[in-house]
């Protein structure tokens, strides 16, 4: 028997763990090689959580259930107070369920396991008094690492992150400094799963885009990063797979690639070698003019794009004609508008 996630080459009798083929949705049992297929997704089943309120109470997130691929970057979105970093703080034990449980590696998530991942809220946590770099140390000697390997990570991410500072203590950092700091908390090691929540906020533009080569790189090896941003237009070129709450629901999921397939509305991109004013288009097409000769066309569904391409053969040469998929800021904000 072969495992569907990590192909390892089970025997008869070996355990099998249950969860959800990545990507299609099927259900299937994992051959989990000594009780650990270490890429094995992350399980959301049924959580519930609630808080009182003076209006009264409110629920944060209800009935969440998804299943995460073993690797990549996963986008949770959602508008403001939609429930995304209550779900982080559930996945790392920082607020139980009232209903459901997250699983990894085919079982429920132990605090254990909650250790080896790799963590960075919003809100800046650092100790004033203590030096960013003191509190690096003693941090990531909590997470697991070694004093030798703790430092060589330090060292590392102080270059990478361009952080001459560590000396000084956290209250003498500004936002953005002390963002980095946690950043590298986050980041050092070898972390299976990182949460990330607004990771990008208060960095210029220079090292976010380092950080989301990292970020790559680090997905690539085999790392689940699930990333909380507002940032969709780096969704667009960054994440792998998308996670959509609003108003504590789960609205969307999936591939970021199908999505668009998914929403897509018959939209094409064409250029013309007239200016596409003077032409006379079929009935029901919309459409945004670019520039003269270049424009986005909405056709109707009952026109066939091999109609609408003749209907503008006969008028003019065509130099460009593509689809225009959806944006991920489209997708979201037809998914918002709909619930």
């Amino acid at each position: 028997m072969l495992c569907l996630v990590c192909s390892w080459s089970a025997s008869v009798g070996d355990e099998l763990c249950q969860g959800v083929k990545p990507f299609c949705g099927e259900r299937v049992g994992y051959a989990v090689k000594s009780d650990l297929c270490l890429l094995c997704p992350v399980e959301l089943k049924g959580i519930y959580r609630s808080f009182s309120a003076p209006q009264g109470t409110v629920i944060a997130l209800n009935d969440i259930s998804a299943t995460l691929p073993p690797s990549g970057i996963v986008g949770l979105l959602g508008p403001n107070g939609s429930g995304k970093t209550t779900l982080m703080r559930i996945i790392m034990g920082i607020l139980p369920p009232e209903r459901g449980e997250v699983w990894y590696q085919g079982r429920p998530l132990t605090q254990k396991e909650r250790c080896r991942f790799g963590y960075m809220p919003e809100e800046r946590g650092l100790y004033p008094k203590m030096t960013a770099k003191a509190q690096l140390l003693y941090l990531l000697r909590l997470k697991g690492l070694s004093s030798t390997h703790a430092r060589q990570e330090i060292r590392r991410w102080a270059e990478i992150l361009e952080m001459p500072w560590l000396d000084r203590p956290a209250r003498a950092l500004s936002k953005g400094m002390q963002q980095k700091v946690q950043l590298t908390l986050a980041l050092a090691g070898d972390s299976p799963v990182l949460l990330l929540d607004e990771p990008f906020s208060g960095l210029d533009p220079v090292v976010s885009a380092e950080i989301e080569a990292l970020l790559r790189d680090k997905a690539k090896n085999g790392a689940l990063i699930i990333l909380s941003t507002h940032r969709l237009e780096q969704v667009d070129h960054l994440c792998d797979y998308i996670l959509l709450i609003h108003r504590g629901h789960l609205r969307l999921t999936g591939e970021t690639s199908a999505l668009r397939r998914q929403f897509w509305r018959r939209v094409y991109e064409v250029e013309t070698a007239q200016p596409l004013d003077t032409l006379t288009l079929p009935e029901g097409t919309r459409v945004e003019l670019i520039n003269p000769m270049r424009a986005y066309v909405s056709l109707p569904e009952s026109l066939s794009t091999g109609a609408f391409l003749e209907a503008l053969i006969q008028q003019t040469d065509i130099r460009f004609f593509a689809e225009k998929l959806p944006t991920i800021r489209d997708i979201f904000l037809q998914s918002v508008g709909e619930a």
